[in-house]
């Protein structure tokens, strides 16, 4: 008998981790961080910014997430022109969270707060609350013209979506080098990282590879202009899945198609939208998540969740569902993001959300030394689905993997388990 524990012990020990996580060991949280939409908080004040922001570290978090610094709404004027004409459109009301320079964003609504500057006071308050912020870019609405069957030609010859989608990346480039150099110096450590606004999905055509790889090669183009303006600074995608354009497979293709052209770096993120927002269930949620982490990993970038916090009617989801889909993928994230506290969960910007808002602290900070499996106590079943994980048992999932760091080292290793099972001896 002892030689076979033995035996079992240094098999464990050889295992290297399947995750390398990464998060503060302080942080008791379950989720990093939340999306924030401009249109809620361009006229904010600065106090009501830090209270935004020290209400998400109260809940555990390390960053807020804005959406998009500028938000550009287009009517087709040209109703003659083919609907992916991007020229054919005129911008019916633009908003930018900070006075720009660009010619682009010269006629854009700002803030009634700090001479027009929301950004400032949104980084100024992240900096005070010991919190990050993640910037996004450029929000055009004529993207959702785009991704229906094969990319559309003009009689010229022109794809409208590489010409739109070149101006755009230069755009979003530009955008990203202003912040820097406006914001960079006094911020450097406040600037989390930019986020990729365009949300790309599973586009029926490139993902039946029917599009000759049109999709995989223009997006990742646009993709690139953004990488490249962000220097050493990560730059975070989400993208989202429609059940009804493919399999769950033939996207993790397609994505594995856009990094043969997008040059990502292990510091960027792709934090995929779970689908709960969709009414996915839990294994839906896996199965398309598992599919979407294989070809990241081979990529090389951190792999987080975007766990979705509205129902279909956009109201608050119920919080026991959204553990439900936070616990179907918690073994294979290396954080968990909300779309979104603020908007779905914080009574700051609704009072009625005040009792949903508890539940949700109440679980987002509930956290038992080596409960892994999260039935609210430390166990011999912990121990076992542990030890299973460390051995690559098939099916075997963590339902909590933070839990179980109990050396706080970012990682889940034999050590960890040897001190569940001393833990739990000592109970």
């Amino acid at each position: 008998m002892k030689r076979k524990l033995m035996a079992l012990l240094l098999t464990v020990l050889m295992i290297q981790p399947k995750t390398e996580f990464s998060v503060n060991a302080e942080e008791k949280g379950k989720f990093n961080a939340s999306f924030l939409q401009g249109w809620l908080c361009r006229d904010w004040t600065a106090e009501r910014w830090q209270q935004e922001f020290a209400a998400a570290a109260d809940a555990g978090m390390e960053a807020l997430i804005l959406q998009s610094v500028c938000d550009f709404l287009y009517t087709q004027d040209d109703t003659s022109a083919h609907k992916q004409d991007a020229v054919s459109y005129t911008y019916t009301s633009a908003y930018a969270m900070y006075p720009s320079s660009l010619d682009a964003l010269s006629d854009c609504t700002l803030s009634i707060q700090n001479n027009g500057d929301a950004l400032a006071l949104a980084l100024e308050a992240a900096k005070q609350e010991g919190m990050q912020l993640w910037i996004g870019t450029i929000s055009d609405d004529r993207w959702w013209q785009y991704g229906w069957g094969i990319p559309a030609v003009s009689a010229d010859g022109i794809c409208y979506l590489e010409q739109w989608s070149k101006d755009n990346a230069t755009l979003c480039a530009e955008v990203i080098t202003e912040i820097q150099m406006r914001y960079g110096e006094t911020y450097e450590d406040t600037i989390a990282g930019y986020y990729y606004v365009n949300e790309i999905w599973n586009i029926d055509a490139a993902c039946s590879k029917t599009d000759g790889g049109q999709y995989a090669t223009i997006l990742g183009e646009n993709i690139n202009a953004s990488i490249s303006a962000c220097g050493d600074t990560p730059l975070m995608i989400s993208p989202f899945f429609n059940l009804d354009l493919s399999e769950a497979t033939q996207y993790g293709d397609f994505w594995s198609d856009i990094f043969q052209t997008a040059d990502f770096r292990p510091q960027d993120v792709f934090a995929h939208q779970d689908g709960g927002g969709r009414q996915c269930n839990p294994s839906v949620i896996r199965e398309w998540a598992i599919a979407l982490k294989e070809p990241v990993d081979e990529e090389g970038l951190r792999f987080w969740i975007n766990n979705e916090t509205f129902q279909a009617n956009y109201t608050s989801k119920p919080v026991s569902e959204l553990r439900a889909a936070v616990e179907a993928t918690a073994d294979l994230a290396q954080e968990h993001i909300l779309f979104s506290w603020n908007h779905y969960y914080n009574p700051l910007v609704d009072s009625s959300l005040s009792e949903v808002g508890e539940v949700f602290l109440d679980y987002a900070l509930s956290c038992v030394s080596g409960d892994v499996n999260a039935d609210g106590a430390l166990t011999a079943a912990d121990v076992v689905v542990l030890q299973k994980w460390l051995l690559a048992v098939p099916d075997a999932t963590l339902a909590d993997w933070k839990a179980g760091d109990l050396c706080e080292d970012d990682r889940l290793d034999v050590f960890d388990l040897c001190l569940m099972k001393r833990e739990l001896l000592n109970q």
